[in-house]
């Protein structure tokens, strides 16, 4: 049986929206910190961006929601299953924040939401081998496994973009 907090991030991270949301949020911060030289900015920029795409996932959620009679809850399955995405920017979003109070260049406040990002998928991915009942040996595969993929992806869509 998981604890409160375990089915809480669970619920609200370990979702699929969550996990692309975490990654699409990490590289609009990596790829903003390119042209902003100072973290508020970087934050700034990439929040509005992510709130974009928020919009946008929830809004194809809401045109594929077709067991839904009713458009309005269409529109609120839509932005409920998509809120993950937002849960995932908090914490590099804190990390950001912490950041721009200590006067970091954009780039290195950068380097440090995409450490945070790395660190949260890399707990994901322990998690769900936890979950799972694995050995811990498993576990620790899985989080660095999980974490370099999620490196890579963010990497090869930072370079695409």
């Amino acid at each position: 049986m998981a604890s409160n907090v375990t089915q809480w991030i669970r619920e609200r991270f370990a979702t699929a929206p969550a996990i692309y949301g975490l990654i699409v949020y990490v590289v609009l911060i990596i790829a903003t910190s390119d042209d902003e030289p100072e973290a508020g900015f970087v934050l700034l920029w990439s929040v509005v961006a992510l709130v974009v795409f928020y919009i946008a996932h929830s809004f194809a959620e809401a045109l594929g929601a077709h067991e839904q009679r009713r458009i309005s809850a269409a529109i609120r399955k839509g932005l409920v299953h998509s809120a993950g995405m937002l849960y995932a920017a908090i914490l590099p979003s804190i990390a950001l924040i912490i950041c721009a109070f200590l006067d970091v260049r954009g780039d290195d406040a950068a380097n440090w939401a995409l450490l945070v990002g790395v660190v949260l998928l890399a707990y994901l991915g322990y998690q769900a081998m936890a979950d799972r009942g694995a050995r811990v040996w498993a576990r620790i595969l899985s989080a660095f496994l999980t974490a370099l993929l999620g490196f890579i992806i963010m990497f090869i869509d930072y370079a695409v973009h």
